[in-house]
């Protein structure tokens, strides 16, 4: 029996496994918010061919209606390897979707910036290429930086592109 004066210790090893317990869980935590299921992509490519000067829209990445995820974008990144200077901007269509054209209000409800908007089935993610002299570009896939529900990531989506750029003979 102790005495009124001496400290009785307890077992350390319950704040150890404690600590282990919680190492475990912040660690299934951290997996989980950094592992969405990968966006749909596609080994198709998407062709087209304009005038220099002219731009040329490609819908890239059109999700299909059994698509049940609304992302929140924070942005699309693009890989472009080119002959020349050619500008590839990304953008979202809300609202609708095509393959290639040169009159992409026909096809959106509204054709926007795609950083910090929702993106879901319905929408599509398009490429607007413009290059002033003749130019072959070639396009990977486009990257989309993302927020789905709890979840975190930035994932390949869609299809690669190629687009000929053609300036008028002289």
């Amino acid at each position: 029996m102790p005495t009124p004066l001496q400290v009785v210790r307890r077992p350390r090893w319950d704040w150890a496994v404690a600590g282990v317990g919680a190492t475990v869980l912040a660690g299934i935590v951290v997996w989980y918010v950094n592992s969405p299921e990968p966006l749909p992509t596609s080994e198709r490519t998407v062709t087209a061919s304009t005038a220099a000067g002219r731009p040329v829209y490609l819908g890239v990445f059109a999700p299909t209606a059994d698509f049940t995820r609304r992302l929140s974008l924070s942005g699309v990144k693009v890989h472009t390897m080119a002959n020349t200077d050619v500008d590839v901007v990304p953008l979202l269509c809300q609202g609708g979707g095509f393959g290639v054209t040169s009159e992409p209000q026909t096809f959106c409800e509204d054709l926007v910036d795609p950083e910090g908007r929702s993106f879901g089935a319905g929408d599509s993610i398009v490429l607007k290429v413009t290059g002033d002299e003749s130019a072959l570009a070639v396009i990977d896939r486009v990257k989309l930086g993302y927020r789905d529900g709890l979840q975190w990531a930035t994932h390949e989506a869609g299809a690669d592109a190629v687009v000929r750029i053609v300036a008028p003979a002289s």
